[in-house]
């Protein structure tokens, strides 16, 4: 309830410059008495997850992308490929057994390149599992998105970084601008066209320097177009790119103190050939965990090498984990229930 009430918030633009200014100020999250509260949330959310299998699983069934991004390091990955439908079940299956809630199908790539995603998708359903993926909608055609919508997909999630054509092409390098628009506005005529409950559309933009001057009429030209609008501060992908975030980002204020990372309790995250990876920000594999076309989620959520990596985090020894050691994305405990 309330990770809902605060996803509420933060999708509302004065709400997220609230927060941001509350959690990005060393005055408010260094004092001890409010750091005595957080860390006590911690503790107990920490305790309560560790008795459970992850909230959801990222499932990367692609790694191939067919932009160029200024804030992301695609362009150094050098093994690309798509899951196969035989890991793919395997994993959907053994979700459905520990009661998953939910699957994302994207993690370091653009989904709508994996042909098999409609199947991919309606297996996952045919399970009983929530399914949403992340899209940069370059290719969402007429016919992906009736597919999508008869699919029974759940949400997608378009990541749309620019209110004009001149900062989002500058950002999104070998998108067009009008192309994703006209996609986007499109998916929502024919939801509507056709009555769909779903797939809900949700928009995100990373906050940039280039961007952040048109967040305000970004906000009014999609607020009552889309169901949820994200604003995000850009990451580091663990010292992996040389461009750095806004100043007001939450990411790059290296004055705040670091918290044990969250997702390492909630989420896991496969890529195309079954590697387990430690995190989100893991695109290159430097930790993976194990691989589930040979293990289970049980035996790899349950198992040492996570748990020797969560020890860490707790004691906030994260210069024993070159990955965590170089990484800035800082989590925000209050919204894990």
């Amino acid at each position: 309830m309330i990770t809902k009430i605060l996803g509420k918030i933060r999708s509302n633009r004065i709400g997220y410059n609230t927060g941001r200014k509350i959690l990005s100020s060393p005055l408010v999250t260094n004092n001890k008495i409010y750091e005595s509260i957080y860390n006590k949330k911690i503790k107990n959310a920490i305790k309560k997850l560790e008795k459970e299998f992850p909230i959801g699983v990222d499932i990367g069934i692609t790694n191939a992308c067919n932009a160029n991004c200024i804030m992301c390091p695609h362009s150094k990955l050098k093994n690309i490929g798509t899951m196969e439908m035989k890991l793919y079940k395997k994993i959907i299956d053994n979700c459905s057994k520990l009661k998953i809630k939910i699957v994302i199908l994207s993690f370091f790539g653009e989904p709508l390149l994996d042909k098999t995603l409609i199947e991919k998708i309606k297996y996952a359903k045919e399970k009983n599992l929530s399914v949403a993926f992340y899209s940069n909608a370059s290719l969402l055609t007429e016919k992906w998105a009736e597919d999508l919508i008869n699919s029974g997909l759940d949400s997608i999630t378009i990541s749309f970084d620019g209110y004009s054509k001149e900062v989002y092409e500058k950002i999104r390098r070998g998108l067009k601008f009008e192309v994703v628009k006209n996609n986007i506005l499109n998916l929502i005529k024919l939801k509507n066209k056709l009555k769909a409950k779903n797939p809900e559309i949700n928009l995100v933009l990373v906050e940039l320097e280039e961007n952040k001057h048109e967040i305000k009429k970004f906000y009014e030209e999609w607020k009552n177009k889309v169901e949820n609008i994200n604003i995000i501060n850009m990451r580091n992908w663990a010292d992996e790119i040389e461009k750095k975030g806004t100043k007001e980002s939450f990411h790059f204020n290296y004055k705040l103190k670091r918290t044990p990372c969250a997702l390492i309790w909630q989420k896991m995250v496969v890529d195309w050939n079954g590697d387990v990876v430690l995190c989100c920000d893991d695109w290159n594999h430097s930790i993976v965990l194990g691989n589930l076309k040979k293990q289970s989620i049980e035996e790899i959520w349950k198992g040492d090498k996570l748990k020797k990596i969560r020890e860490v985090h707790v004691k906030r020894n994260f210069s024993k984990i070159p990955l965590c050691a170089k990484c800035n994305k800082k989590s925000v405990w209050w919204m894990v229930d």
